[in-house]
């Protein structure tokens, strides 16, 4: 494979599609790039739309991992195939601070950041300060296969910008477009508001549901893969070791390392019984039921005639990494089974369909648990002859920050200094949340709400880097936004906590975002509290969550070939967007929190353009 190391982030990526074109201004050390079109050829023209294309979201994915693992697995497997066929952008960068699922798979599929997309977390607290789902829509219910209670159901009601999936069915109403998830957030950001089907699994019901906001009935083609009797029968099978030799080759920390947790009984060892609707979520077997489902949705609804947007966001992934950690046995296994389930996914679709395109990149990275010592002490910057690491990776420390926890201790601090009330409505990462009443508090008593809650949370200073009260941000982020850096020179790193914050927070007035934008320490995070006060997660601002992997294989696409340098995420989406055949012209808007200031990069060879906004 050779390395083709481009200054390529998007202005340059774009302008080495068509080989043509200004390239990104590099740094002072680097030699400016020629375009050409070896470098990465660009998609076919929308007069050559490609059949079927296959947006591979593998949650929680970092670029790290990629580097250091993507050479271990098989040259049979689905990531090797793909490494061959097509171009593997190795740093893919987010250049806001919520790096989570949520947020991800809004921008990978907008082009938008979350300042933009509206998507500003995961979570948001409810009535009674239990954290559920941003998506969750109580206009709109659950439909499952099997007879279940009616139940809230979950929308795109709070995106704000369109997915690519939403232009698609604009410009041609027969597109077949199909998203399947673990999540719900991992189906519906990418699809969209307008998808022919959107399916993800609801721990509740304990199958793979749809809801009304996407059609009056679960698909029938689904209802026997996507049903409660499928999966029970799918996680009474243990997983067990794919290679027990490999794994344990590769992994630098022992099975059942400190640190580890236990979904429901299913063990901190191998082998594995998931013994819960959650446990589920952790088996290569869901990895297998999203890939079948979308192989059952080709088989049933697929026409050559009109242009077919497959969108799968693989979710086990995430869980391993929350519950084990990203060095685990698990992890490693994880891989190494999604990797044989994508190869043969790959090769079963090709006989069906013909030739394809497949973009894979990941909604945020991760790091390593606390408590992972040997794996951190391998890491380059933490040897005897420490080396800088790209990822910046921590060599020690880090804590968990529990939210409900924190929730809790806030709520008691705040009654202390304002009396009887209800001042707190929660915590979700990574923001606090203000009860209606106390957003109305006069001036002087919100002044004690406010040093009461940052006194709190600077006792948690070991986890805690900074406390941004929403207030700040309204005031400082407009002016910030049209000095910081823009496409592409905002995938380089060296941006400020600030401005990544910034990009991070929707400045209009019902976006439903917390009060106070917590920030945690480099090695802390939120903790995801599948399994309390165990495993690992992401979501904050540093290099190793804001950068992820990108593999682009198509019509046009080099093959073989890796760039190294940072490349903006907004490329994914342009990327996809010329895949089905879009003029990319049609994603600029206009936005509040944009520099008025554009750039704009021809691509002549296919009378493409697309305009990245300097502050977004």
């Amino acid at each position: 494979m050779r390395s083709s190391t481009l200054a390529l982030t998007l202005a340059a990526l774009l302008a080495a599609l068509s080989g043509c074109g200004s390239p990104a201004r590099p740094e002072s050390s680097v030699t400016p790039p020629v375009a050409r079109a070896s470098a990465v050829p660009a998609p076919a023209p929308p007069a050559q739309r490609q059949k079927v294309v296959v947006a591979i979201e593998v949650d929680q994915l970092s670029a790290w991992v990629a580097a250091s693992r993507f050479g271990e697995l098989p040259k049979t497997g689905g990531f090797a195939r793909l490494l061959r066929d097509g171009t593997w952008v190795k740093n893919l960068r987010y250049p806001y601070a919520v790096t989570d699922t949520a947020p991800g798979h809004a921008s990978l599929h907008t082009g938008r950041v979350p300042a933009e997309s509206g998507i500003f977390g995961n979570e948001v607290p409810d009535a009674s300060g239990k954290r559920i789902s941003i998506l969750r829509d109580d206009s709109v219910r659950v439909l499952s296969p099997d007879a279940v209670p009616p139940a809230p159901g979950a929308s795109a009601a709070r995106l704000r910008v369109e997915t690519v999936a939403d232009r698609l069915r604009a410009a041609r109403p027969d597109a077949f477009v199909v998203s399947v998830s673990l999540k719900d957030r991992g189906s519906i950001l990418p699809a969209g508001k307008s998808p022919t089907h959107a399916l993800w699994f609801d721990t509740g019901v304990d199958s793979f549901v749809t809801s009304t906001a996407f059609g009056g009935k679960f698909p029938a083609w689904a209802s026997k893969l996507g049903s409660h009797d499928e999966v029970v029968r799918a996680r009474s099978t243990p997983w067990t070791l794919t290679d027990p030799a490999w794994v344990k080759a590769h992994a630098a920390v022992p099975d059942n390392a400190p640190g580890e947790g236990d979904i429901d009984g299913m063990g901190t060892t191998f082998p594995h019984v998931a013994k819960s609707p959650a446990g589920y979520r952790a088996l290569p077997a869901s990895d297998e039921a999203i890939l079948q489902l979308a192989l059952a949705a080709v088989g049933a609804e697929y026409d050559p005639a009109r242009p077919t947007l497959l969108l799968l966001s693989m979710s086990a992934s995430d869980i391993v990494g929350h519950t084990f950690g990203p060095d685990s046995w698990e992890a490693w296994d994880h891989l190494l089974a999604l990797d044989t389930k994508l190869g043969a996914f790959f090769t079963e679709l090709e006989k069906r369909v013909g030739p394809f395109s497949v973009l894979l990149s990941a909604d945020h990275g991760n790091v390593s648990m606390p408590e992972a010592r040997e794996a951190r002490a391998k890491l380059p910057a933490c040897g005897p002859k420490p080396n800088p690491d790209a990822y910046t990776r921590p060599c020690q420390g880090g804590a968990r920050l529990g939210p409900n926890a924190l929730r809790d201790e806030l709520k008691a601090v705040a009654k202390t200094a304002l009396g009887a009330g209800d001042w707190i409505a929660g915590m979700a990462d990574p923001y606090v949340f203000l009860t209606p009443g106390a957003r109305a508090l006069p001036a002087d008593r919100r002044a004690t709400l406010d040093r009461a809650v940052h006194t709190t949370l600077d006792k948690h200073k070991d986890s805690v880097a900074e406390v941004i009260d929403v207030r700040v941000l309204a005031e400082k982020c407009p002016k910030v936004l049209a000095g910081a850096r823009g496409i592409p020179d905002r995938a380089l790193p060296g941006e400020d906590m600030f401005t990544l914050v910034c990009r991070a927070w929707p400045a209009f007035p019902d976006s439903g975002a917390g009060d106070y934008y917590v920030v945690p320490k480099p090695g802390s995070f939120f903790d995801a509290e599948i399994v309390v006060g165990k495993g690992s997660s992401h979501g904050t601002p540093y290099l190793y969550d804001r950068t992820v992997p990108m593999i682009v294989v198509g019509s046009g696409i080099e093959a073989g070939a890796v760039i190294e340098d940072p490349v903006d995420f907004s490329a994914f989406s342009a990327l996809e967007a010329a895949f089905v055949g879009l003029d990319t012209r049609a994603r600029a808007r206009s936005s509040a929190v944009c520099a008025p200031s554009r750039a704009e990069w021809h691509v002549s060879r296919f009378r493409l353009c697309v305009r990245g906004r300097a502050a977004s």
